[in-house]
């Protein structure tokens, strides 16, 4: 029995030039605290060319989570051009690790590949910008909202006239 996302791609392993049209929507399972609420849209293309599988086309999905600098809630668009270039004769059988690992007995695992390319993209931490300034590392604060506490202090601080707090009592 097939499994769900997967594909027999043993017509176009066969030399008659078949062009294979993927369009899908596939769930990814969470990674490391990122969710992936809606299944990823798949456009995909696979076609065989001098005994190499070669698909093409786009992946686009939803990562989750919190911040790993503000801890703040966010939603971030992943958006994957796929060109991947697989040897059909080495699949996960042969080399559980490698790079056709996607494929099982002559079928292409789709949601083996979404998720293998999308977590590739993926950016070591979760972070809701580019921009983002994180936590107050004395109070815990989001600086992203404004000054903290802290800033205010130093800021006060630096209008007695560069005195510090702890002046010498000899003065």
């Amino acid at each position: 029995m097939a499994r769900p996302h997967t594909v027999d791609i043993q017509g176009l392993l066969s030399g008659t030039g078949q062009v294979l049209k993927l369009v899908d929507r596939v769930p990814i399972e969470p990674f490391e605290g990122i969710e992936f609420p809606q299944p990823a849209r798949v456009d995909l293309t696979a076609r065989c060319a001098d005994r190499i599988l070669m698909i093409e086309g786009t992946v686009h999905a939803e990562a989750e989570g919190d911040c790993d600098a503000c801890l703040e809630h966010v939603i971030r668009p992943i958006d994957v051009e796929v060109g991947e270039r697989l040897d059909p004769d080495i699949d996960r059988a042969n080399d559980p690790f490698g790079e056709g690992n996607v494929l099982v007995d002559g079928r292409l695992d789709v949601a083996d590949l979404v998720r293998q390319v999308v977590l590739t993209v993926l950016p070591m931490g979760l972070r809701c910008s580019d921009e983002c300034k994180g936590l107050c590392g004395t109070c815990g604060a989001n600086l992203n909202a404004g000054l903290c506490p802290c800033d205010q202090v130093q800021v006060n601080d630096g209008e007695q006239g560069g005195k510090s707090k702890m002046e010498d009592p000899a003065e």
